[in-house]
């Protein structure tokens, strides 16, 4: 048996989503996202607070958790779900107070919280800040605000509307 190279003729025509004989021409990759983080985040996941030092908040897994989330906040957003999670940075309304989102990561041993901000900073590039980040089961979403859970399942977008946290949207992973 001899093994080879499958062979993809990029002049072929295909189906793809909205035709049975398409081919591709050009492949868009020039959409960006940066991720940051704010010094506060730094400090307590690198020095912890007066409780000590934060476990589970390593860069690593925010980073991640972060990545996720934010595919499936697009995601979500995209399929016409009425939220608004993107920042759009006004010079001329610095005291505007910016939306943030809690991404939270359901797992054996607690839930990951980080609490971001993301900015649409010129067309196909964005930037995401971790303001804080902490692992406790308990955490507090402000009124108004939208927490997306990940779990290995699914993606579940709420928002607390007067202390409760009412279901926008949800999607199977």
């Amino acid at each position: 048996m001899i093994k080879g190279t499958l062979v993809v003729d990029k002049e072929a025509f295909v189906e793809n989503c909205a035709s049975q004989n398409a081919k591709p021409i050009h492949e868009y990759e020039e959409f960006k996202v940066e991720l940051w983080v704010d010094k506060h985040y730094q400090d307590r996941s690198q020095f912890g607070d007066e409780n000590g030092k934060r476990e589970g908040i390593e860069v690593e897994r925010v980073q991640d958790l972060m990545i996720r989330a934010f595919r499936y906040l697009l995601d979500i957003y995209l399929r016409g779900v009425n939220f608004k999670f993107i920042n759009h940075f006004d010079p001329n309304k610095p005291d505007k107070p910016p939306i943030k989102v809690v991404l939270k990561e359901i797992q054996a041993d607690g839930t990951l919280n980080v609490v971001v901000q993301i900015h649409y900073l010129e067309p196909g590039k964005f930037q995401i800040t971790v303001i804080t980040a902490m692992k406790v089961d308990d955490f507090r979403i402000a009124d108004g605000q939208y927490a997306i859970s990940l779990t290995s399942k699914e993606a579940i977008l709420r928002r607390n509307v007067r202390k409760s946290m009412e279901l926008i949207y949800k999607v199977r992973v």
